[in-house]
């Protein structure tokens, strides 16, 4: 927690700007994952991606590195999603890559451990995690992609 209130303290304005809009925009997720599809959310934000209006939201995206985007959107996820934010974290990645043009994919997993079954999303370019470590990856069992 000390950690994610540093890294805060430490952002730009820009990054604040930017902050501010992907909590935004990762509430807004957390009500469209409850009554929308997976694949047809993915095909909604990879379409809106594309539209040369859209493509700017949020605003100041295109000036971080992909690295400084995922640091945003992870720290956006922790205040909107206690629990369970691979997900939106990685449709959010997906969605500001896919306004870059960049041909990415969302990727679904699933592990059984113990009685337990779990999953975890990912966001994955020319087969490359991203945003994410193979060691956490590795462990689940791909079952679905979805590209761009």
């Amino acid at each position: 927690m000390l950690s994610k209130l540093r890294r805060l303290a430490n952002l730009t304005l820009v990054e604040h700007a930017l902050f501010l809009q992907l909590t935004a925009l990762s509430l807004g997720l957390r009500v469209v994952l409850t009554t929308m599809a997976l694949p047809r959310l993915a095909s909604l934000l990879s379409r809106t991606a594309s539209s040369p209006l859209l493509s700017q939201v949020p605003l100041f995206h295109t000036r971080c590195t992909v690295d400084q985007l995922f640091t945003l959107i992870d720290l956006a996820t922790a205040v909107s999603h206690r629990d369970g934010r691979c997900l939106p974290r990685s449709l959010l990645l997906f969605w500001l890559l896919c306004a870059r043009q960049e041909s990415v994919g969302l990727c679904l997993g699933v592990s059984k451990n113990m009685a337990t079954l779990e999953g975890h999303a990912w966001v994955e370019q020319g087969g490359i995690v991203l945003g994410d470590t193979l060691s956490c990856t590795n462990r689940y069992a791909l079952f679905l992609r979805l590209s761009a």
